[in-house]
């Protein structure tokens, strides 16, 4: 997936349409959304499903850490159980939703664009210290896409 957008540029266009045509059957949570769950009784089961490296930059408030769908379903039984899922920009966590689905989990959601546009609204990010404003950019294609200041390094060039 990287070398086609090394090759084509990377936008948030050109992420959607490849979600779209790969994932056709994931449905979507816009950050605004989810944001608004916070508040309610029935918040759903927030999943990370990047690195460890990643998950430890930052994460979203209550966000369980589990990377693939076989460590979700272990872990979550109940298959009408509302999970959202998110990675850097929405793809892997789309992959992950999709298997979900496979797997017979029938209240599945893919956060759009995950948590680099969280980060850009000024949702709440927290680290294992508290409160950080800041994302893992993963390299410099993808970080392009989150404002630098919310960078927590400098990402490297490789794909």
């Amino acid at each position: 997936m990287s070398s086609f957008f090394a090759w084509f540029g990377v936008n948030w266009e050109a992420i959607d349409k490849k979600i779209a045509d790969e994932y056709p059957s994931v449905s979507h949570l816009e950050g605004t959304e989810l944001h608004s769950l916070y508040s309610g009784a029935d918040i759903p089961h927030i999943i990370d499903v990047r690195t460890s490296e990643e998950y430890a930059v930052s994460h979203l408030v209550g966000a369980e850490h589990m990377e693939t769908a076989n460590v979700i379903a272990a872990a979550i039984s109940d298959l009408n159980a509302p999970i959202i899922v998110y990675c850097s920009v929405g793809y892997r966590s789309a992959g992950v939703a999709e298997d979900l689905e496979n797997l017979g989990y029938s209240n599945v959601k893919n956060l759009r664009h995950s948590i680099f546009s969280w980060a850009e609204q000024g949702f709440p990010l927290v680290d294992q210290y508290g409160d950080t404003k800041f994302v893992h950019p993963y390299n410099r294609i993808w970080g392009s896409l989150v404002s630098r200041s919310l960078h927590a390094y400098e990402p490297s060039s490789g794909e």
